[in-house]
């Protein structure tokens, strides 16, 4: 989320295949993220092509205590709770 986007709900959702998945930079606040299932961000052949390329899941470099990040399946964060797909019943891709 750029700066200034405050106040959004992102939940049910499918993210994947993207350089990075969900991401909030600083300032953004009073967002909730939940329920998402956020995997293979950056894609396996982004990874192996530009092994510097430094992609997330979910990564939230907001103040902490500032957005609610919760309830969401993922490999790799920042900052955020993150959860093995197999805790959830999804297989790992």
């Amino acid at each position: 989320m750029t700066s200034g986007t405050n106040d959004n709900v992102t939940e049910d959702n499918t993210v994947t295949g993207n350089t990075n998945g969900i991401v909030l930079v600083p300032g953004v606040e009073g967002n909730v993220i939940r329920k998402n299932v956020v995997v293979a961000n950056p894609p396996v052949q982004v990874s192996v092509s530009f092994p510097a390329t430094n992609g997330v899941d979910i990564s939230n470099a907001a103040t902490p205590g500032t957005n609610k990040i919760d309830d969401n399946v993922c490999l790799t964060a920042v900052n955020a709770e993150c959860p093995a797909l197999e805790e959830h019943g999804h297989k790992k891709p």
